[in-house]
């Protein structure tokens, strides 16, 4: 079928038009639509209702000329080419239309001759031309578009996920909460779906950009087993099924593997098999292959070079009909007649797989039978093992991390003010593990009303949690309403807002510190242990009824550990001072002794520098460090952290790279030019650039979310 070629003719000259029309007409070998209007108003009522392959502009028409049509084209964004028709040659008219954007320039004298076909042909394949290189510009910017929007995701979602799994693990180490070790793991587990779903994500459109890297390593395969074991173990029982872990051969001890990659590739498999089985056996299956050999056992054979570790997932499932494997791995291919409402998914799963075993040297396939179940198998190449010893596969038993204590050993009167009753008992249950009696209070006339009764009664708090939201009085106003009667009792703001400078406004409001919401743990018994007393505290009058107590022959002398309990500030008498004054020289050297592991202790300190915008993030790491025996300065922007290197020496920093005044890697140059011994390692969302890295002397980087370990491995 010929092409039909539609063409806006703008001519105010009806004989021209007739003559135009004509000679489009008598074209044998391409077919004209032809469409006349005689100025730029109607041009444009022509180009918003249809689109044209070409414009014939005259170039005089009355009032206008071909310039002003061409401008007005330009400012109502029409791309069509257009062609310029005038009555006569005139080389500087010619330039003109040409420089304001036409396609070409022709007589009208030449509409009947092989030229005018010609002009027309040359118009439409530039205009092709052009079409492509706009297509293919809008198609590169969006690419750059959504690469930078999925780079900015994963950072935006990693930073609340790196809240959210480091502070399970935080609630998970402490010895207290043994009772609820299986609610915490099952937070902890979903929390390590959500970012495993956002991973999916990232990978597929690495992937698809060729920009996914391996981070190939010695992998110890029956703990990397017992963990891929230990983790879906879970999942399965929760659905009545057993999964089961089976070596057909011995297996190496070591292999040499991308760790993170394969147990992808397993949990991704497994996940899939618990979901589409509702009753009978998961069974994973490994096993040592070569090609002559197969699978036989491997003392009775030596290690072949082509020798690949084969990896078989079988399920009792619902299986799939054979025709509908052609496409399984494609990317966002679902099943729809085997899928029920329980058996969702992005569908990149399995596409993200077979992309994975592809870069570790592998393959995969499938059977599966309706009815009967299916079998997912892939092999790896699992590095040089003809020197590893070969055992049977023992999976053991996950390395259980000791629990760190909390010292709640505290004492007072604590106000719960907040307008939601259940956020007012959740809070009063963790502040109820020190021994401080609770008070609540449902907005802020109630808290002040409860801090003015307790003045009255000679009972005043000794500390005030008060949300900022509440009805009939907000926070701050009752903060407001309390320094008014002249009580100085401390007050700390508690919010589930998070913007940036909230925590300098409300401590300038008069608030003695802030506390986010969900209220974290730690930091609650960190303030607690600010603002209350300990328990039992020395006073005057314990102190000497313990002396009065005491054996004449043995001199008081108070234990060490009171003396540096936080906040504490002991006005002992003079009469308690010179009973106390003939310490024994043994106790004197002791003294000397701990004070000095103790200077001894501090000066092994490390000195961290933390650069993080985002404050949950910078507390955690804060957290982190701390536990790690670090003594930690935080900051929240690159002024602040080129501020704190001017006045302070660190033995490391870590800095994440999007900060809200600097640029992550500009800013790590002047960090290194400050102190140039100082190790730097970059903490972030997005994948570190090694050059970069390498060409400033950036040590080290880790991805978000980061653990305890993590940092304990780049610390250390």
């Amino acid at each position: 079928m010929t092409e039909v070629i539609k063409i806006l003719l703008i001519e105010d000259d009806e004989d021209d038009y007739f003559l135009t029309s004509d000679y489009l007409e008598r074209c044998e070998s391409t077919q004209f639509e032809l469409t006349w209007v005689t100025d730029s108003d109607a041009a444009l009522e022509a180009l918003k209702e249809r689109s044209f392959d070409l414009c014939l502009l005259d170039f005089l028409l009355g009032a206008e000329n071909a310039l002003d049509v061409l401008s007005i084209l330009k400012a109502n964004q029409f791309n069509v080419p257009v062609v310029i028709l005038t009555g006569q040659s005139d080389a500087m008219v010619d330039e003109m239309v040409m420089r304001a954007g036409a396609a070409d320039y022709l007589q009208k004298s030449e509409i009947e001759s092989p030229r005018f076909m010609r002009t027309i042909r040359y118009a439409l394949v530039r205009r092709d031309i052009e079409n492509e290189r706009i297509e293919r510009n809008k198609v590169e910017q969006k690419n750059k578009a959504k690469d930078k929007f999925l780079a900015h995701l994963g950072h935006e979602l990693r930073t609340p996920l790196t809240s959210i799994l480091g502070y399970t693990e935080l609630l998970i180490d402490d010895a207290r909460n043994s009772p609820f070790q299986q609610e915490l793991s099952i937070i902890h587990s979903n929390g390590k779906h959500l970012l495993s779903l956002l991973n999916d994500l990232l990978d597929m459109s690495r992937i698809m950009a060729d920009k996914l890297e391996l981070n190939v390593k010695r992998v110890n395969l029956a703990s990397f087993l017992t963990d891929i074991h230990s983790l879906m173990q879970l999942n399965a029982k929760d659905k009545g099924l057993s999964l089961n872990v089976v070596a057909k051969t011995k297996m190496p001890v070591f292999i040499q593997t991308d760790p993170t990659r394969l147990r992808q590739i397993l949990l991704n498999l497994i996940t899939n098999a618990v979901k589409f089985t509702d009753n009978g056996t998961i069974t994973l299956t490994i096993e040592i292959e070569t090609p002559e050999a197969g699978n036989l056992a491997l003392e009775e054979q030596s290690v072949h070079p082509d020798t690949v570790l084969r990896f078989t997932v079988d399920d009792t499932g619902i299986g799939m009909a054979p025709d509908k494997l052609e496409n399984i791995f494609h990317p966002f291919e679902q099943i729809e007649d085997v899928m029920r409402a329980n058996h969702g998914g992005a569908g990149l799963g399995l596409a993200i797989c077979k992309e994975l075993v592809c870069k570790l040297d592998g393959d995969i396939s499938v059977t599966s039978r309706m009815g009967e179940g299916s079998s997912f198998s892939f092999y790896i190449n699992p590095g040089d093992i003809s020197t590893q010893p070969f055992e049977e596969l023992a999976l053991g038993q996950l390395s259980i991390v000791e629990p760190a204590n909390l010292n709640l050993k505290l004492t007072g009167k604590v106000l719960i003010v907040d307008d939601l009753r259940e956020i007012r008992r959740l809070t009063g249950h963790l502040v109820s593990q020190s021994k401080a009696d609770i008070s609540y209070a449902e907005n802020g006339v109630k808290a002040l009303e409860a801090v003015l009764h307790a003045d009255e009664q000679n009972a005043p708090f000794n500390l005030v949690l008060m949300d900022i939201h509440m009805p009939v009085m907000n926070g701050i106003e009752a903060l407001h309403a309390i320094r008014r009667h002249g009580k100085n009792l401390p007050v700390v703001a508690v919010t589930a807002a998070s913007r940036k400078g909230l925590k300098e406004s409300l401590i300038r409001e008069g608030f003695n510190d802030v506390i986010g919401k969900p209220i974290d743990r730690f930091a609650l018994a960190s303030l607690l242990s600010l603002y209350l007393p300990a328990d039992n505290p020395i006073t005057f009058s314990n102190v000497e009824a313990q002396v009065s107590n005491m054996p004449t022959t043995k001199p008081f002398a108070p234990e060490s550990a009171s003396s540096h309990q936080r906040g504490s500030n002991l006005d002992i008498p003079e009469l308690l001072k010179a009973r106390t004054s003939s310490v024994s020289q043994q106790t004197t050297e002791q003294t000397k002794d701990e004070v000095t592991e103790k200077d001894t202790a501090e000066s092994s300190t490390k000195k961290v520098l933390v650069v993080e915008d985002d404050e949950d993030a910078a507390e955690l790491l804060q957290l982190f460090l701390t536990h790690l025996g670090c003594d930690v300065v935080k900051s929240l922007c690159g002024n602040d952290a080129l501020q704190a290197m001017s006045e302070q020496q660190f033995d490391h920093v870590l800095m994440d790279l999007t900060l809200p005044d600097y640029d992550g890697y500009e800013l790590a140059k002047e960090l290194k030019a400050q102190q140039r011994n100082c190790i730097l390692t970059i903490v972030s969302g997005h994948q570190a650039d090694k050059d970069i890295m390498s060409t400033i002397g950036i040590d080290s980087a880790l991805l978000k979310p980061v653990t305890k370990d993590d940092l304990e491995s780049v610390i250390a």
